[in-house]
């Protein structure tokens, strides 16, 4: 027996070997091939292994399209904003904000943002403490990509309080397994938390391409075998090439489920989003922060709220899911009880933007984009500032939260 196993050790070595060279061989093939996807030029944003994707730092460009034209800068940090250093200087409040393009604000100056206008208004005074605003924010984040930023860079800014600007139209299908974008030829794709018996797993997962993503299967090889995949896929140009032919996520949700009631993959979506926000806030407090969510509607759900019996009777002829929508909470509201009932601090600035239209007939979103204009980012930014003031007391006279 001992000499049989003697003969097969080199024959199975060199089956190893000859596999480790032919890939290696493929692997270089490949990366003298074209890519099989089509990115976009000069983005604003980069890969990131960590992340799925960030900002690019001190990216610029002009920004041209129907609704604006104006020149965009990224910092340092590869964020709309001005330049923060990582030490907290003496007598500053600082405010972390969380978000994804509402608050990135890219369709405006860094000026008119709302992150912008919140940290002039609570400087509006002069007197101490300082008060920073530091954005956070890049295109398509979800709260999962959130969480993984404040752990390996927001926490490190000291933070007094963050705030997670959350967007109702896709921030908890942002939250599935999948979600990617390309960038210079690659396919980016987001790290992802799952519910495990209906607790949340702390440590993400990495999407492999090709493979079942992972929405409540939480054995220990599902998930070596998923991020041993996914480590191969961010630097093996092999994998790439191959991707196109491999079978896609099928995982989807919309707005509209809300209202439908009847997808089960959205209820998980919900309650894995709501498990986000409380694991965001613990890990928050552990550093001795305060933490809120701030609720960004879509311009259609604004819209939708102010609309006459007629009107509605109009939506509900097109869309008829939507006539649910006169027996159940609008999402906004559901999403507010849900997390109060947590204990977690809201601001829904749906009321809000409806009593200012109402109350101005000023148009807060550009028409195409749907994103804030200047009025909608000032109408934000001070909506924060004036329900800090309420609630807390924070202003130029005080340097902790009440």
């Amino acid at each position: 027996m001992t000499r049989q196993i003697q003969k097969v050790f080199p024959n199975i070595f060199l089956a190893i070997g000859g596999a480790l060279v032919a890939f290696i061989l493929l692997e270089m093939g490949a990366r003298l091939l074209p890519s099989p996807f089509d990115g976009p030029e000069n983005t604003a944003d980069v890969c990131s292994d960590q992340l799925g994707w960030r900002g690019k730092p001190y990216f610029k460009t002009t920004v041209a399209t129907g609704d604006y034209v104006h020149d965009l800068a990224l910092n340092s940090a590869g964020m709309h904003d001005e330049e923060h250093q990582r030490t907290k200087p003496a007598n500053t409040f600082r405010i972390l904000m969380l978000g994804d393009s509402f608050i990135r604000a890219h369709q405006v100056k860094e000026a008119e943002t709302s992150h912008q206008v919140l940290e002039n208004r609570l400087n509006g005074g002069g007197a101490p403490p300082h008060f920073e605003v530091i954005s956070a924010s890049v295109d398509g984040w979800g709260t999962g990509q959130e969480l993984l930023y404040y752990r390996s860079e927001g926490r490190f800014y000291q933070p007094d309080l963050v705030i997670l600007m959350f967007f109702i139209g896709n921030d908890i299908k942002d939250n599935l397994p999948g979600r990617g974008i390309t960038l210079d030829g690659r396919n980016c794709y987001a790290p992802y938390f799952v519910l495990c018996e209906n607790q949340l797993d702390t440590s993400p997962w990495l999407y492999a391409p090709g493979l079942e993503p992972s929405t409540g299967q939480c054995s220990f090889g599902k998930k070596t075998l998923l991020n041993t995949l996914g480590q191969l896929h961010q630097s093996s140009r092999l994998y790439a090439q191959l991707e196109p032919l491999l079978p896609a996520s099928r995982l989807h949700v919309s707005g509209l489920d809300f209202y439908t009631g009847e997808n089960e993959l959205f209820d998980y979506a919900l309650q894995l989003t709501l498990a986000l926000v409380k694991q965001l806030r613990e890990e928050v407090k552990n550093d001795g922060a305060e933490s809120l969510v701030v609720l960004i509607s879509p311009s259609d759900l604004i819209d939708f709220s102010q609309m006459s019996s007629d009107e509605r009777e109009a939506v509900y002829q097109k869309i008829p899911a939507m006539r649910r929508a006169e027996q159940i909470e609008p999402p906004n509201q559901t999403l507010a009880e849900a997390l109060s009932h947590e204990g977690i601090k809201v601001l829904d600035l749906l009321p809000l933007f409806s009593r200012h239209i109402d109350e101005t007939g000023e148009v807060l979103h550009f028409p195409d984009d749907k994103h804030w204009n200047v009025a909608g980012n000032r109408l934000a930014g001070e909506s924060i500032y004036h329900w800090l003031q309420e609630n807390y007391g924070l202003s130029t006279s005080s340097s902790s939260m009440k």
